[in-house]
């Protein structure tokens, strides 16, 4: 009997040892939520352990498998302590497995969803409890047979009566170089999710349109400008929102759920190939001088390399790039930062400030960006790029705004200083003489330009100015001349005149279309010269008088030379008739001498005008038959 008991024992506690071993190997990864309550206003990203099984698909219905190894997630199966054996397939990203979860303490009968977009590498199925309730894709056991898609949606279950579900995911990847369950469940309520989903369509949209907004100014800027800075910064800022639209807030998915996959993947890939190429471009934009010991071109070429593999590689192969690339966009962030801090001891200004902290903001949401996607927790796990991006653009068209406006500003000061060039050149080519030509500016003129023209022709000359002049110093002698050409000139320019040449001691004045005018300005040159001799007399200078002849006709005038030295000139044998006017002063001893034809011309504009014309003066008995008046008033004297 005592060993009948015996064995009885035996038994018994060999059969609890079993009950209790299979209870053991039958207990699922579980993850209690601590308040159900906070998902009635937001929602609950999980953290936690998962069952993991290497290389094969577990029915939901099997509770009593036992794990190959318990995991934290996200994460990628390309570092689970795992066999050897099994290492040399998941080191490359391939393979398949499933996850396991059982969670607990949620509201009973209440539906729950949870975003599905890059939740795993690359294709999978999500069980809830016993019940299929999403398929991206077609995962394979065989992961060489895995069809690979992504789609912008979510999964949905139902907490059963207990407040418990047990999640179970077939997870399998042929060509991704990592595996596993790559991204965390973000748990919500069903109508809270559609709540938050409206607010993060919103704000995407709105960051979306900024980035827009700014990539057409920019085009705009370059088209109207051809300002390559401009070009350069809306590539690179929609080489940023391909990564956006693909990746961060999958918009294109969405409005092309078709769209393959491998191609989503491309277009991401984007974003990291041209970065660096389109920042080292735009920043030697605008400094030159940050890249003048190795060119900008250099340092931007592997971006296009790269892009161009992205583009003809197989999508493996361009998948296994991306990480070379990360290492470069960081090497030339990092280098193009080291510049710009460099050249601040060179040159302290606003644009290089800007700059420095442009490419902070684009390195500290490049980071954070990186490090989410290797699952490295950074700031909360807050979702820099985007902001980054969209406070670099901001930051980029302000930058922008101020160098424009120091262009503008430039463009200001080139027109006051061609002005004043202008005025300069106004005072050896007069802008009367433009005028009769047709001409704005003295940059239309060219070689060879001719007008003939109806005017009164005015030639003055100082008398006795050599034999004066030689009993001056030079000094005294261009005092002289220039306190009497002060004085003339703006009386000529008074009465529309313009000066055609100086002649040492002598001028050549036309009157287009006016003899009086000639008449009036050589009476108050004359009155002038009263003033002028009482300055000189004060002074102790020479008193000097001067004769004027007067004279209308035709005259050609134009431009003669060459091109690398041309003058205005007037040629005709009018304005010899003037000058000879003028030197019979000499011989008449009169002050102002006219010919018949200025002063038949002068009374003929009077009489159109309606006017009586009228000046003091009487006819030269013997002169030549053209006739020749002498032209005064009562207050200088009629001899000279």
């Amino acid at each position: 009997m005592r060993i009948i008991k015996k064995l009885s024992i035996a038994l018994l506690y060999t059969c609890f040892s079993l009950t209790m071993l299979s209870a053991e190997n039958s207990k699922i990864s579980t993850y209690r939520i601590e308040n159900p309550e906070v998902f009635k206003k937001s929602y609950l990203e999980i953290h936690t352990d998962w069952d993991f099984y290497w290389g094969k698909f577990i029915s939901p219905y099997d509770k009593n498998a036992k794990p190959d190894i318990i995991v934290s997630t996200p994460s990628d199966w390309n570092k689970y302590h795992l066999s050897d054996e099994i290492k040399k397939i998941t080191k490359t990203g391939r393979g398949s497995g499933t996850y396991r979860l059982k969670i607990t303490n949620l509201n009973p009968g209440t539906t729950y969803v949870f975003p599905v977009y890059k939740l795993a590498y690359t294709a999978f199925s999500i069980f809830a409890n016993n019940i299929l309730v999403y398929q991206s894709g077609k995962p394979a056991e065989e992961w060489k047979y895995t069809e690979a898609k992504q789609f912008f949606e979510t999964a949905a279950f139902t907490a059963d009566e207990n407040g418990s579900v047990i999640l179970t995911i077939f997870v399998s990847n042929d060509f991704y170089r990592k595996g596993g369950l790559r991204g965390a469940i973000s748990l919500y309520e069903e109508e809270v999710y559609k709540n938050t989903f409206f607010r993060n369509a919103t704000t995407y949209a709105i960051f979306s349109g900024i980035l827009i907004m700014i990539i057409v100014y920019c085009l705009i800027n370059f088209l109207l400008k051809k300002d390559k800075a401009s070009l350069y910064l809306s590539l690179l800022i929609l080489a940023v929102f391909s990564r956006i639209a693909t990746s961060s807030f999958p918009i294109l998915k969405a409005l092309f759920p078709s769209t393959p996959f491998n191609i989503m993947l491309r277009i991401e890939y984007i974003s990291v190939f041209f970065i660096p190429g389109f920042l080292t471009l735009y920043i030697d934009s605008l400094n030159k001088f940050i890249f003048y010991r190795v060119p900008a071109i250099i340092i931007a070429a592997p971006s296009f390399v790269f892009f161009a593999l992205d583009l003809i590689l197989p999508i493996r192969l361009a998948n296994m790039a991306v990480p070379i690339m990360q290492v470069y966009m960081y090497t030339v962030i990092a280098l193009d930062a080291l510049l710009f801090i460099f050249s601040i001891f060179k040159e302290r200004d606003f644009i290089t400030t800007i700059s420095i902290i442009s490419l902070m903001v684009v390195a500290l949401g490049a980071t954070c960006d990186i490090l989410l996607i290797h699952h490295v927790s950074f700031m909360k796990n807050i979702h820099l790029l985007i902001p980054a991006f969209v406070q670099f653009a901001f930051l980029q068209i302000v930058l922008l705004a101020y160098i424009q406006n120091k262009n503008y500003m430039k463009v200001f000061e080139l027109n006051d200083y061609l002005h004043q060039t202008n005025q300069a050149y106004y005072r050896f080519v007069p802008k009367e003489f433009l005028e009769l030509l047709c001409k704005k500016d003295i940059t239309e003129i060219s070689l060879g330009e001719y007008k003939i023209s109806k005017a009164a022709v005015l030639s003055a000359d100082i008398r006795n100015f050599t034999s004066t002049s030689e009993k001056l110093v030079p000094i005294q002698v261009f005092d002289m001349l220039n306190s009497y050409l002060r004085r003339i000139a703006p009386l000529i320019r008074k009465y529309h005149g313009i000066i055609e040449k100086y002649l040492g001691d002598g001028i050549i004045a036309i009157f287009p279309e006016s003899a009086e005018s000639a008449l009036n300005c050589a009476i108050e040159m004359q009155e002038e010269m009263i003033e002028l001799r009482e300055e000189f007399s004060s002074r102790g200078m020479p008193q000097i008088q001067i004769g004027i002849g007067i004279h209308y006709g035709d005259i050609i005038i134009g431009t003669a030379g060459n091109n690398d030295r041309m003058t205005e000139i007037s040629l005709s044998k009018d304005i010899d008739i003037a000058i000879n006017t003028e030197s019979q002063t000499k011989q008449y001893h009169r002050p102002i001498l006219a010919t018949y034809e200025a002063i038949s011309y002068a009374a003929t504009e009077a009489r159109k005008e309606g006017r009586k014309f009228s000046f003091s003066g009487f006819r030269i008995k013997d002169a030549p038959a053209r006739g020749l008046f002498s032209i005064y008033n009562d207050t200088f004297e009629n001899i000279l």
